[in-house]
């Protein structure tokens, strides 16, 4: 027989604890998603930058990888928070709203309970110690599965145990959230007008924080805690995802009317239906529209990250495999090492030296014409090739002629090289100690001294012949001749000498036709003898280079195409001269923006033009895999291998790429057991009306289909909509939040690219967890729709 007793205040309490147990149930999932996203983010971050110093780049000392890695460490602190925080903040949202629907299901309960002398204090106490019991069974449930999660993304499972920390604290937080809501929830009717004015607020505070964190982010540098960095992707998300719940909002209004026009039930009944419920609604449009922008920013910074990196990379390094050899200069021989190592395609010398240009810092960088093509990098698309190669054509934009570089070309054949020069002393006597030295360039553009050896003859008339050779160097054929120059010894120093150059040859190929003449004036005495540069020497000066700078040099120099530049070789005394060819945004191989690029022949040849030696390239630039690096260092005595892929503190800061994908996971669980739960009180809520349509002839599969309409059409809007703030909010901070958070990004890399296939499978995958969840609604529908009456009440 049933019990008669008046219940008491506790047993009220376990009656009211149970009515609604499956909300309370989302809200310990909730809990448990979020602790699970949590731990599995950042055991994911922690591993990474425990595993960054493990593969070190060749011929980098330790010292140089901690440094980096360091670095790394210091910009990841700043960005992982952001991970974190948008978690929080959907599991907040959504617990929020479990906690306000148990409120409303136990509104009858609560108002008993009152009457029984329930106290506000008690109801906090209790409020909060159920609060805490969901929020521990979540945490415990979190851990337990975070374990298993870890080993899935490739990290440990006790990486996912040491977070544990992390994990309290969101369980604090989640149930701190629970308590005051459902708190709020009970005293909702006396406390409707303090809440709208709350949200208000609150949505007025986060729309300013995003437009503070838009204004202060393209300031912001990661090297260290930065709190606009921290904070940027969540209030950016969160301020676009409220604009998509206003539109979403005015949008079903604006669509009731019409719809609701028409004689038939559809589709105004289901139009009408969702702006009359936009306050349950919001929530579910709130989380979906947040988790998509999210996926959406996911994938926008996944693919601008590796763009902007892989491009500033590629950039600072020239080409695809870089090592420099400064102080030692690189010979043919280097290159041709270089260019056999496998996954090595072609090899090239450069030089990357600092020039001054009036009180500005440069650098200047020369490579051979015929790399060009074959050996720099385009850094896609930041380095203007075409530009560089219409340099090389010496066709000059500016007024007078420009530096020509014609070199004598050898055939394959050829492996010594033998010259016969005339010697003849204007004041007499007899002159031996005079030396030849031949300037050759190999087929990868690889400039090579060599002497040309010999004992001088004396004619009987007094003058002496100097017949000198020299086997070519080691590198690869076929070589170019482009400068011989002739010097005297220390005893000369009181005299001088006429050296005419009589014969060049080339053995295995023949004479060459060359010529000079000059006069070496006392003891070492130094002078071209002759050179490539088509006669231009000949007129007594020297002429400039084509030279491409970068749009920051000619604005600062205030120069512009065709303009005259003058440069001085850092810490030599050395001078050169330059006519600007063109602009461009970014020299190849160069690490600062004010740079210029001149090819290889040209610069050398204009050094001799001023002199009689010159300016070694010091760097050897390959294209081919990254694969080769290991092989090329070791090639190349060990030195250290720079690679257009990004470095060791971008690698560690690169975790925040399957960290926000692994967060978008996690949010897109959250968004499908919140809306479940939504959907779930709000088929409850509305039993009645199913009853009134079935009266009114409207069959049960009618309605599902209605529910369905009306459900899918929320979601499909939220989706939308959350896709739409996602692009904008992308556009907006993405370029600036991977400038702010990586190291070593150049200003000119930037634009905003999108990985599509991980977004469309993340959209997709809660796209069908929207669809069950809309089918269930709607099976749920159909089966209450065939047993619902008409009440007395609703008579």
């Amino acid at each position: 027989m049933p019990d008669r007793r008046t219940p008491s205040s506790w047993r009220l309490l376990r009656i009211r604890a149970g009515a609604r147990s499956g909300l309370l149930a989302s809200a310990a999932a909730t809990v448990s998603v979020a602790v699970v996203t949590v731990c599995v983010v950042l055991a994911w971050l922690a591993r990474a930058v425990d595993a960054a110093g493990d593969a070190s780049p060749p011929g980098a000392s330790a010292e140089e990888v901690a440094d980096q890695v360091d670095a790394g460490t210091a910009a990841l602190a700043s960005a992982a928070p952001a991970l974190v925080l948008l978690v929080a903040i959907l599991a907040a949202t959504a617990i929020a709203q479990l906690a306000r629907l148990i409120a409303a299901a136990r509104e009858h309960e609560t108002a008993t309970i009152r009457a029984r002398g329930f106290s506000r204090t008690q109801a906090w106490t209790t409020d909060a110690a159920e609060g805490g019991l969901v929020a521990l069974a979540g945490v415990v449930a979190g851990l337990l599965l975070a374990t298993a999660v870890t080993a899935v993304v490739g990290a440990a499972p006790s990486d996912a145990l040491v977070q544990w920390p992390w994990a309290g604290a969101t369980g604090v937080l989640l149930a701190a959230t629970f308590t005051i809501a459902i708190r709020r929830g009970e005293a909702r009717r006396t406390a409707t007008r303090g809440a709208r004015v709350t949200t208000a607020a609150l949505v007025i505070v986060v729309l300013l924080a995003s437009a503070l964190v838009i204004w202060q982010l393209p300031l912001a540098r990661g090297a260290g805690f930065d709190p606009i960095v921290a904070i940027a992707p969540a209030v950016v998300l969160m301020a676009g995802a409220l604009v998509a719940l206003a539109l979403f909002g005015s949008a079903a209004v604006a669509w009731s009317r019409p719809a609701a026009a028409g004689a038939a039930l559809e589709p105004g009944y289901p139009a009408r239906q969702v702006a009359r419920r936009i306050p349950i609604y919001a929530v579910a449009v709130l989380l979906v529209a947040l988790t998509v922008a999210q996926a959406v920013f996911a994938s926008a910074y996944s693919a601008t990250w590796t763009a902007m990196t892989t491009d500033s990379a590629a950039v600072r390094a020239g080409a695809d495999l870089r090592v420099d050899t400064a102080p030692q200069s690189v010979t043919p021989d280097d290159v041709a090492v270089a260019a056999s190592v496998e996954g090595v395609d072609a090899a090239a010398p450069a030089l990357v030296a600092p020039v001054e240009i009036g009180s500005s810092d440069a650098q200047l960088v020369a490579v051979p014409s015929s790399a060009i093509d074959s050996v720099v990098s385009s850094a896609g698309g930041l380095i203007d090739k075409d530009a560089l190669r219409a340099s090389a054509s010496a066709e000059g934009e500016g007024e007078g002629e420009v530096v020509v570089s014609d070199p004598v070309p050898l055939d394959e054949a050829v492996t010594r090289l033998r010259v016969r020069a005339d010697l003849v002393s204007p004041s007499g006597g007899v002159v031996t100690d005079v030396r030849v030295v031949a300037l050759l360039f190999d087929a990868t553009g690889a400039p090579a001294r060599i002497a040309l050896d010999g004992d001088p003859l004396v004619d009987d008339d007094g003058t002496a012949t100097l017949v000198g050779e020299a086997v070519l160097p080691g590198g690869t054929a076929p070589w170019r001749l482009f400068a011989i120059v002739a010097g005297t010894g220390p005893i000369l120093s009181n005299r001088s000498v006429s050296v005419t150059l009589a014969e060049v040859e080339a053995v295995g190929q023949g004479p060459l036709d060359i010529g000079g003449e000059v006069l070496l004036e006392g003891g070492n005495a130094e002078e071209v003898l002759w050179l490539a540069d088509g006669g231009a020497r000949a007129g007594g000066a020297a002429t400039p280079v084509e030279a491409v700078v970068t749009g920051t040099l000619a604005s600062r120099l205030g120069v512009g195409v065709g303009d005259p530049l003058e440069f001085r070789y850092a810490g030599t005394g050395r001078r050169g001269a330059a006519v600007i060819s063109s602009l461009v945004d970014a020299i190849a191989g160069a690490t600062a923006s004010v740079s210029l690029f001149v090819p290889m022949e040209t610069l050398l040849t204009s050094q001799l033009q001023l002199g009689t030696s010159i300016v070694a390239p010091d760097s050897v630039w390959a294209a081919g895999s990254e694969s080769a690096a290991d092989g090329l260092s070791a090639a190349l005595g060990d030195r250290p291998v720079i690679t257009s892929a990004p470095g060791v503190a971008a690698s560690v800061v690169g975790a925040l790429v399957p960290g926000w994908w692994i967060a978008t996971a996690g949010s897109a669980v959250l968004s499908l057991i919140a809306a479940f739960a939504i959907v779930q009180t709000l088929a409850i809520a509305r039993r009645r009306e199913l009853g009134v349509l079935r009266a009114l002839g409207v069959t049960a599969g009618r309605q599902a289909r209605m529910r369905a309409a009306e459900l899918g059409g929320v979601f499909a809007t939220a989706i939308v909509l959350g896709a739409a703030s996602g692009g904008f909010v992308s556009w907006l901070i993405v370029p600036e939040l991977v400038r702010a958070v990586t190291p070593g990004i150049l200003s000119l890399a930037g634009g905003v690219t999108v990985v599509w296939v991980p977004l469309l499978l993340a959209v997709a995958g809660l796209a069908l967890g929207l669809v069950a969840i809309v089918a269930v609604a709607a099976t749920g529908v159909g089966r209450a729709a065939r047993a619902a009456t008409v009440g007395e009440e609703s008579r």
